[in-house]
């Protein structure tokens, strides 16, 4: 009996063994020997990451990080070892299908990651401040950080601003540095992390990234987080009363001095031509001691200043009508409308719950 024992599970186990592995497994294993090629197994593995499943993913970016390594990419490489080590936190993946030689150094260069280079594993808001009132925020954002490795860390704002500092270790930490009044009217505000190791304080890596605020609220209200306005669809305050205007009474009123500014002083103007006119000029003419060349200048300039006269004289006619205003005694009655000043006691209510149902989602993402 227990020889048919031992017998089932060695039947298994070399069941096992005879499976196929995948297909980016006996790729991988044929080529990770040869340097040379790695820029195709890249290219290969890099194609069939999204169909795998999350532990090969996890294998996989450890392997392109190696191979980018040994290709002299460094970029490259940062971009997979951070999505091994932070995505996947450094999972402890099988290896077994690749050469014994290969296996090692992709397990030194594993270790030399985890050594030296600290990854975020946890980066949010704590649950309470996932979600909170526009207008009743609260006065400091609390947020949960964790790292792989025990560091110093220092929390910067955009500017270069230092927010708050501390230890971070393999537990979760709770950080909290205090808002501005405005904080919540900018959907999005950007920070940085510099995390320095306490086994190595040369060593610093810096992290970015952002605080995105999605603004929710009924369909119905109409929110503009800058202004923080709160208006409702379809309504508006409307006026509480009403001005009437009614006329008592009218009557015409003769403007004197705008008689004596216009047109009694364009009158005198005038008459003063034709006092000119008749007397000196007129007497100049007549005198038999006056030459005729004189008399031929004369009668010239005696007919311009009868033009000039008559000029100022209808100038003057014509501002007479303007003389002449008309004048109203008028009454403005005011008129209140109750039934608009309900409709504004109603919207002032339905605003105050609107502005309670305005709230705000606060999502961190690296960058």
């Amino acid at each position: 009996m227990a020889k048919k024992k031992w017998l089932t599970v060695g039947s298994v186990f070399l069941l096992f063994l005879s499976l196929p592995a995948a297909e980016w497994q006996r790729e991988t294993a044929a080529r990770i020997l040869e340097e040379s090629g790695y820029p195709q197994l890249v290219e290969s593995l890099q194609r069939q990451f999204p169909e795998l499943g999350r532990d090969e993913q996890a294998a996989v970016s450890l392997i392109i990080g190696y191979c980018q390594s040994r290709a002299g990419n460094p970029q490259a490489e940062l971009f997979w070892m951070n999505k091994y080590l932070g995505e996947f936190r450094a999972d402890d993946v099988k290896l077994g299908f690749l050469p014994a030689s290969a296996r090692q150094k992709i397990q030194r260069f594993r270790q030399s990651w985890r050594k030296d280079f600290p990854v975020l594993w946890e980066l949010a808001p704590v649950p309470e401040q996932a979600e909170v009132a526009f207008f009743d925020p609260p006065k400091e954002l609390r947020l949960r950080l964790q790292a792989s490795l025990p560091c110093d860390f220092q929390l910067l704002a955009r500017d270069g601003a230092p927010l708050a500092r501390g230890v971070l270790g393999q537990d979760v930490e709770t950080v909290s540095f205090p808002l501005a009044p405005d904080f919540f009217r900018v959907a999005s505000h950007h920070f940085r992390l510099l995390l320095t190791l306490r086994s190595a304080p040369e060593k610093t890596v810096e992290k970015y990234f952002t605080l995105e605020l999605e603004y929710v609220h009924p369909p119905e209200v109409l929110f503009d987080p800058l202004t923080a306005e709160v208006r409702l669809e379809g309504r508006e305050v409307q006026p509480e009363s009403r001005s009437e205007t009614r006329v008592i009474s009218q009557r015409t009123r003769f403007d004197k001095e705008l008689f004596k500014k216009t047109v009694l002083k364009e009158l005198l103007v005038g008459a003063g031509f034709f006092v000119v006119n008749a007397t000196l000029f007129t007497s100049t003419i007549d005198n038999p001691d006056t030459s005729l060349f004189a008399k031929s200048a004369l009668f010239g300039t005696r007919r311009a200043f009868t033009l000039a006269g008559i000029a100022f004289g209808l100038s003057a006619l014509r501002r007479v009508p303007k003389l002449f205003k008309r004048e109203r005694v008028v009454e403005e009655a005011v008129h209140d409308l109750p039934e608009a000043r309900e409709a504004n006691e109603a919207l002032r209510r339905d605003l105050e719950v609107a502005a309670r149902q305005v709230r705000v989602r606060l999502a961190l993402k690296a960058l």
